[in-house]
């Protein structure tokens, strides 16, 4: 299962894999850039790294919550985050043969996204 790390105000995304023996820690991820994760990058972890299963609402949702050292989200912050992930799973799975509507939903969830970072 696939987590995130974070070093300062920098985030990646890791999983943990046995080498002789030992866990180590794999770099799947340099997660730049905000506050939440693309259909774009979830594409690329499938497709680089078939195996580790990766729950990315639950990395939003630690994205969203910042590093240690950062001010906690107030609870509309943290509902923002869900909704604009659930927004970009929907506009992934768009059954539209019309784009538009799709990019609607992404436009949504980047506004929420905008709205819960800014902190």
């Amino acid at each position: 299962m696939a987590f995130v790390r974070w070093r300062g105000n920098c985030a990646q995304l890791l999983t943990t894999i046995t080498v002789d023996g030992r866990p180590r820690h794999r770099l799947l991820a340099n997660l730049h850039g905000g506050f939440a994760t693309t259909p774009t990058l979830w594409a690329q972890i499938a497709r680089d790294f078939p195996t580790v299963p990766v729950d990315w609402a639950v990395v939003d949702q630690a994205l969203a919550e910042g590093p240690p050292s950062a001010v906690p989200p107030t609870p509309w912050q943290r509902r923002w985050a869900d909704t604009a992930h659930q927004l970009r799973v929907w506009a992934t799975d768009c059954p539209f043969g019309d784009h538009r509507e799709s990019q609607v939903l992404r436009d949504a969830a980047e506004i929420l996204t905008r709205w819960q970072s800014s902190r």
